[in-house]
């Protein structure tokens, strides 16, 4: 059974046969983009068996063809065609708005990973809500014990993928969740060698272990906005900190490798391994999340605890200490991405959320660098090279990535001595920006602008929305900016 673009709506995608997604893009994708957390809810045997039987969705076969082959190659005729097979994927999907499938949900949420990684933000944020509606029509929320272990698995990927994706629009801001964790009832992903049953080496339950990482720093996200709000002493905060420092030792004592650094002789031991990627990812997320949780004690830092608030914390060790980790854990990030640039003979497929940790290390080690407060305090010299050192393995790995160029952007800035962007990109210091930036802040409440606070790498910022009349002069003005107002400031 062939997958066409007939009755797509559409002539712009060549006929896809079920051979060529099975020769020519299953192997691509499976080995080069499924290692990634947010992409691994597809089974890999189950496709493979309903590709080589020309059973495979067509909406799904469209998707994975458009995927593989966009992180294929960079050039302008492959990214056309891909762009062709992801227009019918999503045609497709329309056309059965009204009936939703796992395949089709699987093939939405690879097509809202396109429109991602293409820079179509405001498409990608959409279709993430309708993979939301069709997740809860589906009732992915919940476990299925009828079921046998490959689809109950395959359903909690699913929904933990999309949590991951949904992460990178807006962390920690529940009017912008459309799967708010606390509906969802289900275990965390198996490890891979219980789903795929390829015969090859496991990941060492990696994918199990970003995901709870992904919660954990979730949980500090929503802590930092909370205590930004603060105008007196918050005395539970060190309880919590002390709360989520025993949640990441509990995970690191899973971890396969261990919680030490991620060396340059350990890289090399895995390097060939199809799971690489996913012990680097815990690794960097497990670095971050100690990153996110001692910058709220960072005395003058942008995600720090309002001074009020730290002032009330009478250990000085203890703020000492929570400095002292932030360098720790923002170096070893920075490493372990230097040690992949220099031993990798080719760029890796990376998941976004590895540039957002290298800015977010980057920013910690230039400015702890600056403010000299704790023993062993590296240079300003020292952390301008280190940072310049992340900037190149970021480029190498992500090269025409419209979701990393805004970090990309900032991280040039802050290696060149300047302050992290709080205008935002592109176009964001012209007078009618100003202007409707300042009238509509005065609309908001300063808690509601505290908590709307959204990172330079936040793809709800990038997405431009406003809530102005498309005919109204304001909102045209606002279409070249590339942010609306609300978005202009800078938070975890």
């Amino acid at each position: 059974m062939p997958v066409s673009n007939s009755g797509a709506g559409g002539g712009d995608a060549s006929p896809l046969s079920a051979e060529h997604v099975y020769k020519y893009r299953y192997y691509s994708f499976f080995e080069h983009v499924y290692p990634l957390p947010s992409h691994a809810f597809l089974h890999p045997e189950t496709t493979r068996e309903r590709c080589r039987e020309g059973k495979v969705d067509p909406a799904l076969g469209y998707a994975i063809c458009a995927l593989a082959t966009l992180h294929s190659g960079p050039d302008l005729q492959t990214r056309d065609r891909a762009t062709a097979w992801v227009q019918t994927a999503e045609q497709r999907i329309w056309q059965h708005l009204e009936s939703p499938t796992i395949p089709r949900l699987q093939a939405l949420l690879l097509v809202v990973h396109y429109q991602m990684e293409t820079g179509k933000f405001q498409r990608a944020f959409m279709l993430t809500a309708t993979a939301a509606r069709f997740a809860a029509a589906l009732r992915l929320n919940h476990e299925r014990p009828d079921l046998d272990p490959v689809a109950q698995e395959v359903r909690r990927r699913i929904m933990w993928s999309l949590k991951i994706t949904e992460r990178y629009f807006s962390v920690g801001l529940p009017e912008f969740e459309a799967c708010p964790i606390e509906t969802i009832y289900l275990q965390f992903p198996s490890a891979e060698g219980e789903f795929s049953n390829d015969g090859g080496p496991c990941d060492g339950g990696c994918y199990r272990l970003y995901v709870r990482l992904e919660i954990i720093r979730r949980d500090i996200m929503k802590l930092t906005r909370g205590v930004a709000l603060c105008d007196q002493p918050f005395p539970p905060l060190t309880k919590l900190i002390g709360d989520v420092e025993r949640d990441l030792a509990e995970i690191g004592s899973l971890m396969p490798d261990g919680t030490a650094d991620f060396s340059f002789s350990r890289l090399q031991a895995h390097y060939h391994g199809r799971w690489l990627r996913r012990r680097l990812f815990i690794h960097i997320s497990f670095h971050q999340a100690h990153c996110d949780l001692y910058r709220i004690l960072l005395l003058n830092y942008p995600e720090a605890a309002p001074r009020v608030v730290l002032e009330a914390v009478d250990d000085g060790a203890y703020v000492t200490s929570a400095e002292q980790g932030c360098l720790r854990h923002a170096v070893a990030i920075i490493q372990i991405l230097t040690n992949l640039n220099q031993l990798s003979t080719r760029p890796l497929l990376l998941e976004f959320d590895t540039a957002i940790c290298a800015y977010h290390a980057t920013r910690l080690l230039l400015f702890i660098s600056r403010a000299a407060r704790v023993p062993g305090c590296p240079s300003p010299e020292f952390a301008a090279s280190r940072a310049a050192l992340c900037l190149a393995a970021l480029k190498r790995f992500f090269p025409s990535s419209a979701l990393v160029k805004p970090i990309i952007d900032d991280m040039e800035r802050l290696t060149r001595g300047h302050a992290p962007q709080e205008g935002g990109i592109g176009g964001l210091s012209s007078p009618e920006f100003q202007e409707g930036r300042r009238n509509l802040e005065q609309q908001l409440s300063d808690a509601a602008k505290a908590r709307q606070r959204l990172a330079i790498h936040s793809l709800l910022r990038q997405a431009d929305f406003t809530d102005e009349d498309d005919g109204d002069g304001y909102s045209s003005s606002m279409s070249t900016t590339g942010m609306s107002p609300v978005m202009t400031r800078r938070t975890p």
